[in-house]
């Protein structure tokens, strides 16, 4: 089958199955369509995103309401959303801000960025993933620091170009094993200590995927150098606990632990793109393209990813597709275009 093919269907089940009332869960997928740039499909993402800015809230939060209780298994009972949740639309519509020159875009980007810099914080500045904090999670730094960097170059702000960088480093500092180079999923300032602490697929996924980004927006900053280091010693971290079959466990260290993958994708696609920007060895590249096929193996006829962990993550949960799963395959699937023209079947 082409690629290309594959990519169609992968889309089209993604724009089949929006939910409005989604948030963050969406925002990947806008822009995996973004990168395939089929016009279609991005009117139809760039809907989703007016009607997130129909939505926003007088607080500045893009398209989200109110705290939710967990469903199933998983280290939370309830979740109450600051800032930094709804900042992860910001950054597919600063990209999309960026196509159109539409200056509302830009006025509910400048909204949500002011509720996130206004954000409560641990006390060496980590902006807390939910106001039952103080709490900071891998996840989040993927969620707020591509779209304050983002955002901060577009408009000439390099403070919120910083923000970006501190917070990577606050929460890499909180929650990577200095050992194991791996990201721990969340950690509590009080009292002391990590309410969920497995080394996650997709939480590392989180971080080396932020790296990129980062890397890719401000690649001369002052911060970069450990940026780079990071993602490079996360993404070999990661590829010794790859299974044979190309999947990452869903907890990376326990190979009882299902296959997944999301986090397998977001391997494939950050570990490619640190070979293309230079800040991982060629020889990663079999790692990558072993994680990419095996995931378009079981991708079903409708276009449907599955094999997906649901939110909140962490060990336990159930597994179904998710419309991040569904955007990092299309990520994915661009940054390996060039090596993967057909995929066996």
């Amino acid at each position: 089958m082409e690629l290309t093919t594959l990519v169609q269907r992968v889309t089209q089940f993604a724009l089949a199955h929006h939910d409005p009332r989604d948030c963050w869960i969406k925002a990947t997928a806008i822009s995996g369509v973004l990168a395939w740039d089929e016009p279609e499909a991005v009117r139809a993402v760039e809907g989703w995103m007016r009607g997130a800015i129909a939505t926003q809230r007088s607080n500045g939060h893009l398209n989200y309401a109110d705290a939710v209780q967990a469903i199933g298994a998983g280290h939370i009972r309830s979740f109450t959303p600051t800032a930094a949740l709804p900042a992860s639309l910001g950054f597919p519509l600063m990209q999309l801000y960026l196509r159109t020159g539409d200056a509302g875009f830009l006025d509910a980007a400048q909204r949500q960025m002011q509720a996130l810099l206004d954000s409560p914080r641990t006390s060496d500045g980590g902006i807390w993933a939910r106001a039952e904090g103080p709490e900071l999670w891998i996840d989040f730094v993927h969620l707020m620091t591509p779209f304050m960097a983002l955002y901060g170059k577009t408009v000439g702000a390099a403070a919120v170009v910083d923000e970006a960088f501190r917070q990577y480093r606050v929460h890499v500092g909180h929650l990577v094993d200095p050992a194991k180079k791996l990201a721990r999923h969340a950690w509590c300032e009080r009292p002391d200590h990590f309410p969920q602490s497995t080394f996650w697929s997709r939480g590392n996924g989180w971080l080396v995927c932020a790296s990129i980004e980062l890397l890719q927006i401000a690649p001369d900053h002052a911060e970069a150098g450990f940026v780079a280091e990071t993602c490079a010693a996360a993404l070999q971290a990661i590829a010794r606990h790859q299974d044979a079959s190309g999947f990452l466990c869903h907890v990376l260290d326990d190979p009882r632990s299902n296959l997944e993958a999301s986090g397998t994708l977001m391997f494939a696609y950050a570990a490619t793109r640190s070979i293309t920007l230079g800040i991982s060895p060629a020889a990663l590249q079999a790692a990558a393209d072993g994680a990419f096929l095996a995931v378009t193996r079981t991708v079903e006829q409708s276009g449907k990813v599955p094999g997906v962990a649901v939110p909140p993550g962490g060990p336990g949960v159930p597994f179904e597709w998710t419309q991040f799963g569904q955007g990092f395959f299309l990520l994915a699937a661009k940054a390996l275009e060039t090596r993967f023209k057909e995929i066996a079947a």
